[in-house]
């Protein structure tokens, strides 16, 4: 049984987008792009259904 991690950090979750991870991190400095969570202040970490909700969402 193959387990998917529940959240992704910036280089995974720009892997899973087909983005570089500066992207993400401009989108995020900007206010666009999925969703993130800053547990710590320092680490940037994607959950996984808000990844796959905004590429369902068409603005990817």
């Amino acid at each position: 049984m193959d387990v998917q991690p529940t959240y992704l950090n910036r280089e995974q979750a720009a892997a899973f987008l087909h983005v570089q991870p500066k992207t993400l991190a401009n989108w995020a400095s900007q206010g666009k792009g999925p969703k993130f969570r800053k547990p710590g202040g320092r680490v940037v970490l994607y959950p996984r259904m808000e990844l796959e909700a905004w590429v369902n969402s068409g603005e990817a």
